[in-house]
């Protein structure tokens, strides 16, 4: 279906550059660096090092999806991968549609041509039509604000007026999947709201968007749902605010590891990491999580088409006001089979302390290995207390499909 995004087990792998080989014939003789081979020991300076891996998420078309995470998170990469600009080295990306892409802003344009000229070219490349190209030009220019200058050499254009052009291009493609990379703050404040004003419009007419961003404003004006990568992995894809949550949370980890703060403790047998597999602010805890029957025996594995209850203990280390428990069940890939909350439920638990459970009483899963994910919330999503995430294996067993969910 045009517009759609779907993203199969990807893996990108990268090979590190020796920092201290020299670059030059005249730097590798005079380094002595070819007397030095031959004693030489083994470097690990190459080792490949992953830059992505093992994510998968899919976008149906119309869909506006905010890609956040720290520095080196794999943001970048994986969008470049969406757009076509190199290829996987596991897994599979299949775009269904036109691509309008806003990678690395003025990068495409050819110095020596006109901005005139260079309109053209990017079109083209952009999959556009020489007639459609037409049919544009002035709004493009207009757009761009380079009506004085269309007709110079780019190589004497500024920054600010490249950004523009290249924008301006871009986002009179008409695309069905639109890609931007941090670039909705080119050009001055008023151009800055003119763009943001546009790719509105563009995501108001069905058009699928995938934004990386570092801006949080950006993400909630422009998103309906937000992917969250953690070096190069896939922590989360879901609903704004909850998982706007999970990245602050991790926001807040790493100034806390600096500020050499300490995370809460660990809450069972369970291994659990900060920053890996466990985020929060520690305001409240969950001590103690349990799979079990209905009779309340402790399990790790079902046979498909029985029940299984989910159940956990918290405490407060001061009171909150009307948190959300959160309970989630999740497959192979990070797939999301199963996801509830207490806001959902139309319940309210104690902010000091108390025990949540959840009962479900028919669980017709596929044979396999699934994951639980127990969290707490505030009341408006935006603060983030305790959060296991795919921390609790169980296995289901018995007669089922050999694929699928169900």
């Amino acid at each position: 279906m045009r517009g759609s995004i779907v993203v199969r087990d990807v893996g990108k792998k990268y090979v590190s550059r020796d920092g201290g080989r020299p670059t030059t014939l005249k730097g590798y003789l005079l380094s002595g660096h070819a007397r030095k081979r031959a004693q030489a020991q083994p470097s690990t300076s190459n080792d490949p090092f992953w830059g992505l891996r093992h994510v998968n998420f899919h976008v149906p078309p119309g869909r506006s999806v905010g890609v956040v995470g720290l520095n080196g998170a794999g943001k970048s990469t994986l969008l470049r991968l969406i757009g076509g600009v190199g290829r996987p080295d596991e897994g599979q990306i299949d775009v269904h549609g036109r691509i309008g892409a806003l990678l690395d802003i003025g990068v495409g344009l050819t110095e020596d041509l006109t901005g005139r000229e260079n309109v053209f070219l990017l079109g083209v490349i952009g999959g556009m039509l020489r007639a459609e190209i037409d049919a544009q030009f002035e709004e493009v220019v207009a757009f761009a604000e380079l009506e004085n200058y269309i007709d110079a050499p780019v190589r004497t254009y500024s920054t600010g007026m490249r950004m523009r052009l290249a924008f301006a291009v871009a986002i009179h493609t008409r695309p069905d999947v639109l890609l931007v990379d941090e670039v909705l703050a080119v050009g001055d404040k008023a151009f800055q709201q003119k763009c943001f004003e546009r790719v509105s419009q563009i995501r108001a007419s069905g058009c699928t968007i995938f934004l990386v961003s570092h801006d949080i404003e950006q993400i909630e004006a422009l998103c309906d749902d937000v992917l969250f990568l953690q070096g190069g992995r896939m922590i989360a894809y879901g609903p704004l605010r909850e998982t706007l949550a999970l990245y602050s949370a991790a926001v807040d980890a790493k100034i806390a590891e600096k500020a050499g703060s300490l995370p809460p403790p660990a809450a069972d047998d369970v291994e659990l990491t900060a920053g890996l597999n466990r985020w929060g602010s520690g305001k409240m805890r969950i001590r103690s999580v349990r799979l079990h029957d209905a009779g309340g025996n402790v399990v790790d594995r079902i046979t498909s088409g029985e029940g299984l209850h989910i159940s956990f203990w918290y405490t407060g280390v001061e009171e909150i006001v009307s948190p959300i428990a959160l309970i989630g069940i999740y497959g192979e890939g990070v797939t999301c089979i199963y996801e509830t909350n207490t806001q959902l439920a139309n319940l309210a638990i104690d902010g000091r302390g108390g025990a949540v459970s959840l009962a479900l009483a028919r669980l017709d899963l596929a044979p396999g290995d699934y994951d639980v994910t127990v969290g707490l919330f505030s009341s408006d999503w935006e603060q983030l207390y305790d959060y296991h995430s795919e921390a609790y294996r169980f296995r289901v067993g018995g007669a089922g499909p050999s694929k699928g969910l169900l």
